[in-house]
């Protein structure tokens, strides 16, 4: 009832704001986000925005988030007046962008937020984004930290894991399962890897252990690069399968003392069916829970890409980790630069996709390039040679981002 009443009260605040501005909500036929083929008005992005906002509020007062919170050692940016970028300014102020990062060795050079005012809520340094599939990089991240403690002994690991005993994924070395390359698109129900065969639910809204069920007596097929997302949730908890109680002290290390974040990181919990006895030796536990769907504020996003890129540089233990990915990185079957449509999105200018990230970019091939992608364009890519960092947060498709991101990295500069 109370959720119900909180809506209402959003809908008229955002009825009598889109009078002002003479715009009308469009709520997409009650879609969670934004869909890829629409180019909402700001009232529809106010909108979303409050929903979101809403749905993590939930999330938390139900206990269906994960959360760390920041140690308080996070270390503080510097600024320099915006780079001149009228191209940017303008996407700023009447475009679909809400967030943009430059950064140039260790240096903000361009702090851009969506024009205050546009929406009820103006977007801040505080501002909870969706990091969509951006997430699963950082899940493999995550993984590289497992690695270096000890916890999984290497990326050629054997899945031996009795919650997913006689399922394809069992007996595969967890490269494949990285690489999306581990055999598993006859199982999956739809184009959009949300729901496997036997379902007619999403797999995050299920226990692992009912995604365990579902493929028993699976076999894999192939070594082609599949996308898709249940694969990650399977992956992020593969990692608290191997951390096991030690798993809080895990991300605690990554987040406080890598990464150094800011303010609370959160995560959406898997769902919690529980077939218990139906897969032989196996007890439903904590680390069924795990998604790779975080939530985090702009400058987190900033602060996750800045370790990535430092673990890289300094040729760490992680670093390694992210190195041998590159070099093992296996070819993209979306790369497609030149059709008519690519600008929209960014995952069609890299070659390659290794262990959850993005390499070898259209332009860039030789030089050392990361990226991670998320839906809507929510982007990060690192230019690991020369210090480099553009992170975006975007409410919908539309704007170029060849312009905003690609053609940045590439040559160093901003447009003008």
């Amino acid at each position: 009832m109370k959720n119900i009443l909180i809506l209402i009260f959003i809908n008229l605040v955002l009825i009598n704001f889109s009078y002002s501005k003479d715009e009308k909500v469009n709520d997409y036929g009650g879609a969670n986000t934004i869909p890829e083929n629409a180019r909402p008005n700001d009232a529809t992005i106010s909108f979303f925005e409050a929903r979101k906002k809403l749905f993590i509020d939930n999330k938390r007062i139900e206990g269906q988030l994960y959360t760390i919170k920041p140690k308080g050692n996070a270390v503080e940016f510097n600024f320099e007046k915006n780079l001149p970028s009228l191209k940017l300014d303008k996407e700023l102020s009447e475009g679909f962008l809400l967030s943009y990062l430059f950064y140039d060795n260790g240096v903000i050079k361009y702090n851009g937020k969506a024009k205050s005012g546009r929406f009820i809520n103006d977007i801040t340094d505080e501002t909870l984004f969706y990091t969509h599939s951006i997430g699963k990089s950082i899940n493999s991240y995550i993984v590289g930290h497992a690695i270096c403690d000890g916890y999984i002994s290497s990326i050629d690991e054997i899945i031996d894991w009795p919650l997913m005993k006689n399922t394809l994924y069992d007996g595969q070395p967890l490269r494949n399962l990285l690489n999306m390359s581990a055999g598993d698109s006859h199982v999956m129900a739809d184009n959009k890897t949300f729901r496997f065969k036997g379902s007619d639910i999403s797999s995050r809204d299920m226990g692992l252990d009912t995604i365990a069920y579902l493929l028993q007596g699976t076999k894999s097929k192939g070594n082609k690069v599949f996308y898709n997302n249940a694969l990650a949730d399977i992956i992020a908890n593969y990692i608290a399968f191997k951390s096991g109680d030690k798993y809080d002290e895990l991300m605690k290390k990554v987040f406080q003392e890598k990464i150094k974040i800011k303010n609370s990181v959160s995560y959406e919990k898997n769902g919690q069916n529980v077939l218990l006895n139906k897969i032989e030796g196996y007890s439903r536990t904590a680390q069924t829970l795990a998604t790779y769907s975080y939530y985090m504020t702009r400058l987190d996003f900033l602060r996750v890409a800045e370790a990535i890129m430092k673990d890289y540089q300094n040729k760490s233990c992680v670093g390694n980790y992210l190195r041998e990915s590159q070099n093992q990185a296996k070819k993209w079957y979306k790369y497609s630069p030149t059709k008519k449509d690519s600008w929209l999105w960014i995952n069609q200018y890299p070659k390659k996709y290794g262990s959850q990230f993005y390499f070898d970019f259209y332009g860039m091939e030789k030089r050392n390039i990361i990226g991670a992608n998320g839906y809507l364009e929510q982007n990060m890519l690192i230019d690991l040679d020369n210090s480099k960092i553009v992170i975006t947060n975007s409410a919908a498709l539309g704007w170029d981002v060849r312009t905003f991101v690609l053609n940045v990295i590439r040559e160093g500069k901003l447009p003008k």
